[in-house]
């Protein structure tokens, strides 16, 4: 019997793309699965647009909640899930149809991954995908490399207390993947674009109050897991110093002229 994979989806004013949404879950060429919608205390008709699909599969259920935001969403339908594997997905994105058949055959060929994701492809009003690959849990701790929508066990949810709920601003899901992932975590990537984020008209100018807001996130993950980033890289000022050691290291370098410089590079004194 195959394992049921939780399908997680929060909508907060998403009723225009939510259809699209559900229907990538539909085509999926995997059939053990169940769809958890929540309504997050959503202002729009959102309910008036998944009642329709419940109605017509008994893998699709709605919840309807006050608005917690999107970690409290998430938590809230996984408390109310019932599969091995999670997933979760928002309502303005798609996934191909054949991701969850392949992220499940690679927990079934290979047990000791932790974490499943795929190549991604962005589209909407923006189509210019940037990379984004995992490159071990230190360069994790550095910058978020997996995004929202990959596979991981309900039970290491539970073994990490689940997203937390004081992450307002924005990578809740980095945050969830720095307590979920450790140095031995297997991850493996599809190398498939396999999801697809929805880019909207605007999302991708920069602005004073979006930069502004990232800094926000960057200090409270750096303030929450503080003696994490202290044994890895140091205390801040540690690394301003490193940095300027460093610096003064390239200028003096720079200053020398082309002969001194293959002269020390060939006694290995850079």
């Amino acid at each position: 019997m195959n394992p049921l994979v939780s399908i997680i989806m929060p909508a907060y004013q998403q009723a225009e793309y939510i259809r699209e949404a559900i229907d990538s879950v539909l085509a999926q060429t995997y059939s053990d699965w169940e769809l958890i919608i929540v309504d997050d205390g959503s202002p729009d008709n959102v309910a008036d647009v998944v009642r329709p699909y419940v109605r017509k599969d008994s893998r699709i259920r709605f919840l309807h909640t006050e608005n917690f935001g999107l970690s409290g969403a998430r938590n809230n339908a996984i408390r109310e899930s019932k599969g091995e594997y999670i997933l979760p997905l928002d309502a303005d994105d798609m996934i191909h149809k054949d991701y969850i058949r392949l992220a499940i055959r690679r927990f079934q060929d290979y047990p000791e991954t932790r974490l499943v994701y795929c190549k991604w492809k962005f589209f909407g009003s923006n189509s210019n995908t940037p990379r984004i690959e995992y490159h071990g849990y230190e360069e994790l701790l550095k910058g978020n490399s997996i995004f929202c929508s990959a596979l991981y066990r309900r039970s290491d949810f539970d073994r990490v207390g689940g997203y937390d709920e004081d992450f307002k601003s924005g990578y809740e899901d980095w945050e969830f993947w720095i307590r979920l992932l450790d140095d031995d975590a297997a991850v493996y990537q599809i190398p498939r674009p396999l999801f697809l984020y929805r880019q909207k008209p605007g999302s991708m100018a920069p602005t004073k109050a979006t930069q502004e807001k990232l800094d926000r996130c960057y200090d409270q993950i750096y303030r929450k897991h503080i003696d994490l980033y202290r044994s890895r890289f140091g205390t801040p000022l540690g690394v301003l110093n490193e940095y300027g050691y460093l610096r003064r290291r390239v200028n003096k370098w720079r200053s020398r002229n082309i002969f001194v410089r293959i002269f020390f590079a060939i006694k290995g004194r850079l």
